[in-house]
């Protein structure tokens, strides 16, 4: 059993078709796209813990970046990709509270831009995007984590060498 089916199978979002629908759409680089995504939700996952909002993390893992123009910069991505919550907010993402949609538009909005907010469920997805920085030569580091589980995670003497297993899908 996958993170998604354990996921849908404790949850409302489905998960699934959220992914189906932005890898549909998604044209514009690998580094930003469906295997990162997919990490994302796998790292959100990892993360977890009790009172953060595993459908908020998920919906992030697969909606964060689907708005970017491409691999190189794009500020606005965020921001757009809160406006993309909004467009399928009846479809996709009926599921969601108004509470859940709020949660998940600011960490959409701020994943680039903010460092923490204090709050489990929109922290918990910074980090999860974070801790996949490798992908593209950067390592995270535990004082740039939104959560103290994300910070004991990167902060692990081989973090490189869990990174490369987990990309592999080995964790």
């Amino acid at each position: 059993m996958g993170v998604q089916d354990k996921q849908e199978e404790n949850n409302k979002l489905n998960v699934t078709k959220l992914r189906s629908f932005t890898a549909s759409r998604w044209q514009a680089g690998r580094a930003h796209g469906v295997e990162h995504w997919d990490r994302v939700a796998r790292f959100g996952y990892l993360l977890w813990e009790e009172g953060a909002d595993l459908d908020v993390i998920m919906a992030f893992a697969y909606l964060h970046d689907a708005e970017r123009d491409g691999d190189g910069d794009d500020y606005l991505h965020g921001p757009k990709a809160s406006k993309l919550v909004d467009a399928i907010r009846d479809t996709l993402l009926k599921a969601l509270t108004d509470e859940q949609i709020g949660k998940l538009k600011q960490a959409c909005e701020q994943h680039t831009i903010a460092h923490r907010t204090g709050d489990i469920t929109i922290d918990t997805c910074f980090d999860a995007d974070r801790m996949d920085l490798p992908r593209v030569g950067i390592m995270p580091l535990p004082d740039k984590m939104a959560t103290k589980k994300g910070a004991q995670l990167v902060g692990i003497p081989d973090y490189a060498d869990f990174y490369a297993k987990f990309k592999k899908g080995e964790v």
